[in-house]
């Protein structure tokens, strides 16, 4: 039997594996791996011509043309094939799970030395890891390679041996020195004189964590085995990064049988509840049941070796009609799917996967016909591309007549172009663009061109379209003028992530956009200065998206949902800002007939996949509460696990049934874990296939393609239209909104009325370079741009009435009669032109409603921004704090002073910041980075308020004699609670761009008697 006919099995762990892996020429799978079961490759049978490799499926195609009909007996192989390939998975998944100590244990002596931790206990008292060798023996050296990340855990480690399990012998400590093993080549080495055991123990002293990548045991011999290779290990405790690295073990025909007749009598009778006569089905499951009921044991596998052979017939039978119950739910009442077949991007990140120069090329758009026959047809819609390129996330127009999607041409080579940042080196087709065409493939047209990447259209319920695109650009402010922009001039700059990204991998920030049916009109409705992504329009008209909000804290995991109305107002939260798990909320859908959303709960450092999730928003905002896991057995990928299974491009039914996208790519390619798995991990082509899905814990597959992936499945017929939200936004009039605040101490608890005097409103302006931490703006390396606008006063009863700049990002703060911030936004929000925002108080709960009673602040017109400081416009130490320091303190802070004492503390300019900002404890430092790791804001924590540097300056006495005037206080308060950064902007030109805002904003501004305004565009260091 040739290697290209053979079904292959690999045994694989679950989770986070070790096991690396390669596709040979044969398109079978080679473990790359020494001296361990844990990835055996076992053969198990000759499929007439077809591969299956657990998930890797690869068969001549005979299709030719647009129209391509698979035959009966072809799709019934490939159904089975997929039957078998589930089930396999599903058994890997079974087994003792990382609950177990020995489950996580078994990875400490596995034979995969890679850097990562093999095992991990929790924190506990002296935690340790044992091996049993199997008999008492003699142990000459002992190896230990080290966990790379957090490697002085182990510095102190001790080596206990045991020859009866009961009493231990210490025969080696440590000293505390570091060693590493994976990334040097120098592994811990003990050498061990006339000692015999047969269980070993590595052991920490103290309360620690204890993990390790690989223990090695070994006997006399320069040439002896390890000992402990794959031996049974144990230890002390599990924790969140446990895993199971035991082999699993081969499915349960039997009883995976059983199991999926009882879920088929489930589908029988709700379908006969329904008002389906089903009696043939009722007499075939009771014919079934009848034969597993019997003592049945299968008999020897045919000689050949075949996996379907090995599989009892009545498995077959049952899966049969299970398909045949599944597929006549009354849901399924259309006749057609439209999905995309795609390859997956070349790079894995929840930004980058949108961009055209990461694609890879294959595929199109497509109509599934006739899925629920035994002979399915696919019709290829997107013949008239004749350049190797890529498709995107189509959608389906409400009356079903029309298809929108993206599509970018493929140029080799460009994916490894050194500076893709000069848009002059990148093709304008090599960009993603919006393309409309009917559903039979005819009028073709393009509605986006310049070097933008367009994707993610969607039809509002007017008429227009949204969609993401990088067209944002670096304008202060976003919108209508500034989009226009981008057809005049085709290659404007970008905006970037704070946090990663150079000339070679440029990471440009998209945000929502609209525009006419035609391509007119474009809009930027989100002036946001970090990614959103796949809008889709929900049932109350509004649009529903991701976005990635991380003012002032960390970049992980705060990917949430969204909403905004589809003219750019009210932007408003609808799930998770503060919630950590899961990473990412993407690909919201609204449940037909339901107030619930089903997302994709997706990884950070992935492309979109993971775990199904339904959302009730009248349960919360955060946390475990509003959320149902539709899909348990997938972990929250990256920040639980590396799921070995994974779903997209949910399409709900009901809040039961969904159409999806589903693979077992963590299975197939397991790769490194941890951090490393993000870039060392290419997702195969042909990773994902259409189903059915039901959250009783069921899938059917809908349609396969061995040779490449097919996703974004989507109904083919007509849909209601939502309501089309009206729009309050006057494009024509000043480029200015007003913000209402009803009572800024509803949800404040620890101050009283009267505490809090005004609001600081702080503007966000986006990162204009692409280089990861450059320029470095303050503490965290990666700190959002900053200009402090100004304050607006609140009244006596907490309201607030203000204007403010339309299509500029915004936070707010609380301050009180001193000047202190009490309470900061983490997020952001934004006005349009003409738009009225009104929130009822600060951080109140989100279902309060406000008090019926006037404002006292709707009792006179709105209140102009009385602008701040020099220096806090657009927010520069050197101009902000060093001018207080040059006058008071330098005197004495400086070197070569009399005062060796005040020497110490140099606060001349080149050494001023970095002294203060790590004065004290708490310093600034210091409270910025945990205020940064704890990612939300805890009323009176302010910066300021809790910092030793303010608690030195504020002193009734004052420091040395000096006592603060009212604008030194408010100088050091402002940078202080901004976050004491260095810089608020990323160029000297978005510097200037900010102080051409500020004089087109003099009709919203009091400024001061001494401006800093023509200081603003004089330098920047």
């Amino acid at each position: 039997m040739s290697a290209a006919h053979r079904l292959v099995r690999l045994q694989f762990s679950s989770g986070v594996g070790k096991a690396r892996f390669r596709q040979n020429r044969h398109g079978a799978a080679d473990a790359c791996r020494v001296g361990c079961r844990r990835a055996t490759v076992v053969v198990l049978s000759d499929l007439g011509g077809f591969v299956l490799a657990v998930g890797l499926l690869s068969w001549p195609c005979a299709f030719a043309g647009s129209v391509r009909t698979l035959g009966a007996s072809a799709w019934a192989a490939r159904l089975e094939s997929h039957w078998l390939a589930e089930e396999t998975v599903a058994a890997s998944l079974g087994g003792p799970r990382a609950a177990a100590t020995v489950a996580d244990a078994a990875g400490g002596c596995d034979g995969v030395i890679d850097g990562q931790w093999g095992f991990h206990t929790d924190r506990s008292t002296d935690p340790w890891w044992q091996v049993d060798l199997g008999r008492v023996q003699p142990v000459r050296r002992v190896v230990i390679w080290n966990r790379t990340q957090a490697p002085e855990r182990a510095s102190h480690l001790r080596i206990l041996l045991s020859s009866g399990g009961g009493e231990w012998q210490t025969v080696y400590e440590h000293d505390g020195r570091l060693f590493l093993g994976f990334t040097d080549r120098k592994p811990l080495a003990v050498t061990l004189t006339n000692a015999a055991a047969r269980w070993l123990r590595v052991q920490l002293p103290g309360a620690e964590f204890l993990h390790l990548d690989e223990v090695q045991v070994f006997g006399p011999g320069e040439s002896a085995a390890n000992l402990a290779l794959c031996r049974p290990a144990d230890q002390a405790s599990v924790s969140p990064w446990s895993r199971n690295h035991l082999p699993p073990a081969p499915p349960d025909w039997i009883a995976r049988a059983r199991e999926r007749l009882a879920y088929g009598a489930r589908l029988a009778r709700e379908l006969e509840a329904g008002g389906r006569d089903v009696s043939a089905e009722l007499g075939e499951l009771r014919r079934l049941e009848q034969v597993l009921a019997r003592e049945f044991v299968p008999g020897p596998p045919a000689k050949s070796g075949s996996a379907r052979a090995a599989v009892p017939g009545v498995y077959w039978e049952v899966r049969r009609l299970q398909r045949r119950l599944a597929l006549a739910n009354p849901l399924l009442d259309f006749k057609a799917l439209l999905f995309t077949k795609r390859v997956p991007a070349s790079f894995n990140h929840m930004s980058d996967q949108y961009y055209g120069w990461w694609s890879k090329p294959g595929g199109g758009i497509y109509v599934l016909r006739q899925f629920d026959s035994g002979a399915p047809s696919e019709e290829c819609l997107t013949d008239a591309f004749t350049h190797p390129g890529s498709f995107l996330r189509p959608a389906l127009s409400y009356d079903a007549r029309r298809v929108l999607f993206a599509w970018c041409r493929h140029y080799p080579g460009l994916a490894g172009h050194p500076n893709k940042l000069d848009k002059a080196n990148v093709p304008e087709d090599a960009f993603y663009h919006l393309f409309e065409m009917r559903l039979d493939g005819t009028g073709l047209r393009q509605l986006t061109r310049g070097k933008y990447d367009d994707f993610d259209g969607r039809y509002l319920p007017d008429g227009r379209i949204v969609f993401l695109s990088t067209r944002r650009g670096q304008f202060i402010q976003a919108g209508r003028d500034s989009a226009a922009r981008t057809f005049a001039q085709p290659d404007l700059p970008d905006i970037y992530v704070r946090c990663g990204g150079g000339p070679e991998r440029p990471v440009a920030v998209y945000t929502l956009h609209t525009m006419n049916a035609d391509g007119s009109g474009l809009c930027s409705i989100s002036p946001f200065e970090m990614f959103e992504w796949t809008p889709e329009v929900g049932s109350d008209g509004s649009i529903l998206y991701s976005r990635w909000d991380y003012v002032d804290r960390d970049n992980m995991p705060y990917m949430g949902l969204w909403a905004i109305s589809p003219d750019g107002g009210n932007a408003r939260l609808v799930y998770g800002n503060y919630t950590r798990a899961p990473h990412c909320a993407f690909e919201p859908k609204p449940v037909p007939g339901s107030p619930k959303i089903v997302f994709t709960a997706s990884a950070h450092h992935a492309q979109t996949m993971g775990s199904l999730v339904l959302l009730d928003p009248s349960a919360g905002f955060e946390g475990d509460a509003p959320v149902t896991r539709l899909t348990p057995e997938v972990p929250f990928p990256e920040i639980e696990a590396w799921p070995a299974t994974s779903y997209a491009g949910p399409w709900p039914l009901s809040e039961r049934f969904h159409l999806v996208a589903w693979g077992y790519e963590g299975a197939r390619v397991p790769g490194p874990g941890g951090w490393e798995r993000w870039h060392a991990v290419q997702r195969p082509d042909n990773g994902m296939a259409l189903y059915l899905f039901d959250a009783a814990g069921h899938k059917e597959l809908l349609w396969a393609d061995p040779a490449i992936g097919c996703v974004d499945p989507i109904p083919v017929r007509p849909r209601p239209r939502p309501p089309v939200v009206a729009s309050n936004i006057a494009w024509d009039q000043p480029r200015e909104g007003r913000f209402f605040l009803a009572d800024v101490y509803r949800g404040l608890t620890t101050v009283k009325r009267g505490d809090i005097s005004a609001l600081r409103l702080v503007a966000i302006p986006p990162k204009t370079h692409p280089t990861m931490n450059f320029p470095n703006l303050g503490i965290t390396r990666d700190d959002p741009g900053k200009s402090v606008l100004g304050t607006v006063p609140v009244e006596p009863d907490g309201s607030a009435h203000f204007r403010v700049p339309a299509g500029v990002i915004l936070f707010f703060q609380a301050l009180d009669a001193d000047g202190l911030a009490v309470q900061t936004m983490r997020s952001a929000t934004h006005v349009q032109p003409g738009q009225t925002l009104g929130c009822i108080g600060c951080h109140e709960p989100r279902q309060h409603a406000p008090a019926p009673q006037r404002a006292l602040a709707l009792a006179r017109a709105p209140s102009r921004i009385a602008v701040g400081p020099e220096g806090s416009w657009t927010l520069r130490f050197d101009r902000l704090v060093q001018p207080v320091l040059d006058r008071h303190c330098v005197c004495c802070h400086r070197p070569h002073t009399n005062d060796l004492q005040a020497a110490r503390w140099d606060l001349t300019p080149p050494k001023a910041y970095d002294t203060l900002v790590h004065y004290g404890k708490p310093s600034l430092t210091d409270q910025v980075w945990a205020a940064y790791r704890r990612g939300h804001s805890v009323e009176g924590d302010g910066i300021a308020r809790r910092s030793a540097l303010w608690a030195l300056l504020a002193r009734p006495e004052g420091h040395q004699g000096v006592l603060m005037d009212a604008d030194t206080r408010e100088r050091l308060l402002t940078w202080m609670d901004t976050y004491a950064q260095r810089l608020g902007v990323f160029s000297r030109d978005q510097e200037q761009r900010l102080a051409d805002l500020r004089k087109a904003l003099a009709a919203l501004l009091v400024e001061r008697r001494t401006s800093d305004a023509a200081a603003l565009g004089a330098g920047h260091p």
